[in-house]
């Protein structure tokens, strides 16, 4: 992850808008897409979900889907992600690593976006956390 910041503007109702924007490489954005399908397939396999996870189910879904639009391109890409996104993609890294990193075996399929999403966790995690305090005290936030 590459020059990771975080943007705070004016929406059109005059609230702030905060949003975190970081530079993935192509290998980065594969194996985030990769990983946030996997776990939204091992996660809602089931016949009945509440309504949170439906609504969970179609961001990751919207994640997976704009991840892989930028895989499809080639070089580094700009992520911009609003807070809740950028919680939601942490999350699912992170499931994806434990649960692989739990498992007595893994798909040969899931080796090189395993190690890739490792190394992504610790930068997101510090962003996340940084986009969260901008969002809930926009004004205290100096933006890049």
């Amino acid at each position: 992850m590459l020059h990771a910041r975080i943007d705070i503007t004016q929406g059109l109702d005059g609230e702030p808008v905060v949003l975190a924007l970081f530079d993935l490489g192509d290998e980065e954005i594969a194996a985030s897409a990769h990983a946030v399908r996997a776990v939204s397939s091992e996660r809602f396999r089931t016949v009945s979900m509440s309504v949170d996870d439906v609504l969970e189910l179609r961001e990751l879904t919207a994640l997976a889907d704009e991840l892989s639009d930028l895989a499809s391109r080639s070089g580094v890409s700009t992520v911009v992600l609003r807070p809740a996104r950028l919680s939601a993609y942490r999350n699912a890294l992170t499931q994806f690593v434990e649960s692989r990193d739990e498992a007595e075996w893994m798909r040969d399929e899931d080796r090189l976006p395993l190690a890739a999403a490792r190394e992504l966790l610790w930068p997101l995690g510090d962003l996340a956390a940084e986009t969260m305090r901008a969002a809930l005290e926009p004004g205290s936030h100096r933006c890049c």
